[in-house]
């Protein structure tokens, strides 16, 4: 089963921390809030060493309530 998400969507898109599994810092990312699950919008690069962060792993996500 495929799931297909909602890029274009701005109103559930949040800044967080997100884990670089590459160079294993925590850098500055988009993060797409769908249903009960929060996941790195696709095709961002790390900050530090320019891999992909579409297996980065959500460290710190502040949202309120």
């Amino acid at each position: 089963m495929n799931r297909t998400i909602a890029v274009g969507v701005e109103g559930n898109v949040f800044r967080a921390q997100v884990y670089c599994p590459i160079c294993t810092h925590t850098v500055d990312a988009a993060v797409i809030h769908s249903g009960k699950r929060n996941i790195v919008k696709p095709g961002q690069k790390c900050a530090r060493c320019s891999a992909s962060l579409d297996a980065g792993y959500i460290m710190h996500l502040d949202r309120a309530a």
